[in-house]
């Protein structure tokens, strides 16, 4: 059992690093938290949320953060740009968004090519 203390370091470590080495780590965890039973399957994801206040109707666009395909960046995690890239998984219609243009879905593991 970790202490409040430990759990405040590791948050510490985790708001040092920038936003493409972040889902890089939660990438490794947040999949063993996935549960499925009676049909149903529930994944604990990364999301970016968007509240657009000046639309003529106000909203929030929500969309799951894609880890980037590191194959295609040779072992690497594509550019640090923030979450810029955008775009839907074709197997679960999800909308998605990353760092990298070639990521995968993080609910259906999917490839995703983002613009």
């Amino acid at each position: 059992m970790s202490t409040d203390e430990d759990r405040e370091r590791l948050a510490g470590q985790l708001m040092a690093l920038p936003v493409h080495e972040l889902v890089d780590v939660l990438r490794r965890a947040l999949p063993h938290f996935t549960e499925e039973a009676y049909g149903m399957r529930t994944a604990l994801n990364l999301a970016s949320v968007t509240y657009f206040a000046d639309d003529v109707e106000p909203g929030l666009n929500v969309e799951l953060v894609a880890w980037p395909d590191r194959d295609h960046y040779d072992g690497g995690l594509g550019i640090d740009q923030g979450l810029w890239e955008n775009g839907r998984c074709l197997s679960c219609d999800i909308e998605v968004t990353s760092n990298a243009k070639r990521a995968f879905c993080p609910y259906c593991g999917s490839a995703c090519a983002l613009t």
